[in-house]
């Protein structure tokens, strides 16, 4: 598969909703002036300002085995998860990585899979196919993609996964770009000092909060002016 570059945004494309996928989920996009956005899959309504985070793993869905052996060249990868349910599809653009076992050490984009209720086997389509064989004893990690549905969040050990530049309505067009990288209003939490680094506030849904250099969390942005508590300051965002 061959690789692309970021897609090129007008002004008018930032604020586009999608009713239909356009892009692949995570996709990059830039605009004239070199900042960052990315294309996600909304899973509500989000109001334009909030930071939004990837979704937590689920622990049923890590260090679990190969349901059957799988070859070197196979699309198809069979594993046996864990008493949550999965979705249709919530994977894709995500990542099944070889944790424990050979292939261990090789990680996979995923393309489709089967949903299922739990604690039987499931399908998982690859984008590519295996390098090296695996067995019943490989085991692997099934980890979403961060733009993959992606909520407002006050869980500072999750990946922050932009903030959202207009209104989305996620019943009627759930696809949206957010902004990853250069200056952007989002809600703060606390007040904070301009020029000072923040993080994903632990605290209050959707803010950002002063980074305060503990090892949970890490750096989102500067702000660009001081910010004010439940106020849409300007930051400088480092995302990407």
């Amino acid at each position: 598969m061959a690789l692309t570059g970021a897609v090129m945004l007008s002004s008018t494309d930032i604020y586009s909703n999608d009713s239909v996928r356009k892009h692949a989920i995570g996709a990059q996009g830039c605009d004239k002036y070199g900042d960052l956005y990315r294309y996600a899959q909304l899973a509500s309504d989000v109001s334009a300002g909030y930071l939004v985070t990837s979704l937590s793993r689920e622990a049923n869905h890590q260090d679990i085995v190969l349901a059957a052996a799988a070859a070197k060249g196979d699309y198809k990868v069979s594993v046996t998860v864990g008493a949550t349910a999965v979705d249709a599809d919530e994977y894709v653009g995500g990542y099944m990585c070889f944790n424990d076992n050979s292939p261990e050490g090789e990680w996979y984009r995923i393309a489709s899979h089967e949903s299922s209720t739990g604690s039987e086997d499931v399908a998982f389509y690859l984008e590519r196919p295996l390098l090296t064989a695996g067995t019943t004893a490989s085991q692997v990690s099934i980890t979403r993609n961060t733009w993959m549905k992606p909520a407002v969040s006050q869980l500072i050990a999750e990946a922050a996964a932009g903030v959202v530049v207009v209104d989305v309505d996620y019943s009627d067009k759930p696809y949206t770009w957010l902004k990853t990288k250069g200056v952007c209003p989002v809600l703060c939490d606390g007040t904070i000092t301009v020029g000072y680094m923040v993080t994903i506030s632990n605290a209050t849904n959707g803010c950002v909060g002063l980074f305060s250099d503990v090892d949970a969390e890490k750096p989102v942005g500067q702000m660009d002016q001081a910010g004010v508590s439940s106020e849409f300051n300007a930051c400088n965002l480092c995302i990407d």
